[in-house]
């Protein structure tokens, strides 16, 4: 397991039992490799030994805990004459499942490595509508996704909106940004994006993009916007490279969204990550119930993992630590709402040991 604080969050097979002497004696199965803010973290799975780690602003390093003195300070550059380069607080890093000497970056461009992150080539102009002054970086890089099924199929997201993909590895980008805007429930507060038949994605923070494990074209996307004071539930899902998106989640409450996972075993299961909890779906979509039980109440999910070894799903929340559940149950997609919401209520997500969850009970799951 890696884990950089709960900015951002990496689960891998771990045979580590709770024990209360962590908190007893301060004694924890777990050794500090990085400083500062932690954000994302990416490992080599051909050794498990070498971690991709960093802190705000795309301040990465390559380090191998098989190696002392290894650690590799990685960070592009721009070229003398060029813009200078915007690094997003949690710049996105990603290494390829197909090829993992291959690393692809997010700043303001989109840079690629095929040597582990010694040599980075930028492999698209800037991805972004451009800076915006501020004294904090806008115009940047949120998020990137790498078709498990096509080597070189990319997307990438921007903090203004935008929607990119190429196909070939970064030599060519297409924009994706024909969004149709959602139905606002008549109980849901219109915002200035919902005026029109196409969604204005230039208010919006593109949260996630995740390219689909079950079909090639397939890729889901979602954006918040409570920076504006947009708290909508932007939930798409495409079925041809997001040439066409269609609008799922509908039946989400406003709460900004933060993340999105396929089921590994199930294709019509989907897991949704908001600032009030943990949603599923059963129906691709179609509709979503909480999953909540042993959970702070309204508590923000921002990462969502799966552990296939041990078939658990692992929650990164915003300052309430990590949280693991089994899904046995949840892959059942039995479809009966009181069997549904006994599961929920049974499947508790248990905390890490040193979470401190008093001034909060667990919330009861409710159906949406």
């Amino acid at each position: 397991m890696v884990v950089c604080r709960t900015m951002g969050s990496w689960w891998g097979p771990s045979t580590n039992k709770e024990d209360p002497g962590w908190i007893d004696n301060g004694v924890y199965p777990f050794k500090n490799i990085n400083g500062g803010d932690g954000m994302q973290a990416q490992v080599d799975t051909r050794d498990n030994a070498t971690v991709y780690s960093g802190s705000q602003f795309g301040v990465y390093s390559r380090y191998s805990k098989e190696k002392r003195g290894s650690q590799k300070f990685l960070r592009p550059f721009h070229e003398l004459g060029e813009a200078p380069l915007r690094f997003n607080w949690q710049t996105p890093i990603l290494l390829s499942k197909h090829n993992q000497d291959v690393l692809y970056y997010g700043a303001s461009r989109f840079y690629r490595s095929l040597n582990k992150g010694d040599t980075m080539i930028a492999m698209s102009a800037d991805l972004t509508n451009g800076k915006v002054k501020g004294n904090v970086p806008y115009g940047t890089i949120t998020t990137i996704s790498e078709s498990p099924l096509r080597f070189g199929t990319i997307y990438a997201g921007t903090d203004d909106g935008n929607i990119h993909l190429t196909r070939d590895g970064g030599y060519n980008w297409v924009q994706l940004n024909q969004i149709p805007a959602p139905v606002v429930n008549s109980k849901k507060t219109k915002s200035k994006s919902q005026t029109d038949t196409r969604l204005n994605t230039q208010q919006l923070w593109v949260s996630r993009l995740v390219a689909s494990q079950y079909k090639e074209g397939r890729v889901y996307l979602t954006l918040n916007g409570y920076r504006n004071d947009d708290f909508l539930a932007y939930v798409y899902m495409s079925e041809d490279f997001g040439n066409t998106w269609k609008a799922i989640g509908k039946d989400l409450p406003a709460e900004p969204v933060n993340v999105i996972r396929e089921d590994p075993k199930n294709d019509s299961i989907l897991y949704v990550g908001t600032d009030g909890g943990l949603y599923v779906s059963f129906d691709q979509g179609n509709s979503f119930m909480t999953w909540n039980a042993g959970l702070p109440k309204s508590v923000p999910i921002h990462d969502i993992a799966i552990q296939q070894r041990d078939n658990e799903i692992v929650l990164g929340t915003h300052g309430r630590s990590l949280y693991v559940s089994k899904l046995d149950n949840v892959q059942g997609q039995r479809k009966d709402p009181e069997w549904m919401k006994k599961i929920m209520e049974k499947e508790k997500h248990k905390p890490a040991p040193n979470a401190d969850v008093d001034d909060d009970e667990p919330g009861e799951p409710e159906m949406q």
